[in-house]
């Protein structure tokens, strides 16, 4: 037995929240760069998520919720690198999500879609929050209760993609 599924504390949910959005120009970009990229985001995901399912598909039930953006849905300018990465991430959750969804496992994927009002990017960009304005970022409680709704879904309605942005996004 796992350390992660202890009878007193057996493995419900789990979060994948890994990334790094870092522009860079097309004809900028080598293959080091995509590939570091794609292992933070799509490989990463895919080892995380192999660890949750073998603690959770021998109880049939469990969640696993990946964080996207929303280059999981689109790329901008300066950030092929992070889009192609984040698309990746997003195909292996529906991927998953069809697989294991009918063994009990709840997939999701969520896409952040704006900045995130916490320490890194206020700290990496700190007017960022003036420039935006009041309810101009994402509150770090508010994208938590989304995750809340969706570990609390019951089977008979789950979620398989969810967009969270701030209500001031341009989209």
């Amino acid at each position: 037995m796992s350390e992660a599924d202890r009878p007193d504390a057996p493995l419900e949910v789990a979060v994948f929240n890994a990334g790094g959005n870092w522009p860079r120009p097309f004809r900028d970009m080598d293959g080091e760069f995509l590939e570091g990229m794609w292992r933070v985001n799509a490989l990463a995901g895919f080892f995380f998520a192999k660890a949750a399912l073998d603690v959770m598909l021998p109880r049939q039930r469990g969640v696993i919720l990946f964080t996207g953006a929303s280059g999981s849905l689109r790329g901008k300018a300066m950030f092929g690198g992070f889009a192609q990465a984040k698309a990746a991430l997003r195909a292996l959750a529906q991927s998953a999500s069809r697989e294991f969804g009918p063994q009990g496992i709840h997939v999701a994927h969520v896409v952040i879609d704006g900045g995130i009002d916490g320490d890194r990017l206020n700290a990496f960009l700190p007017g960022m929050k003036d420039e935006k304005g009041p309810d101009g970022m994402l509150d770090p409680d508010g994208i938590a209760e989304n995750y809340w709704t969706l570990f609390q879904q019951p089977r008979s309605a789950w979620t398989h993609e969810l967009d969270v942005r701030p209500w001031v996004e341009t989209w």
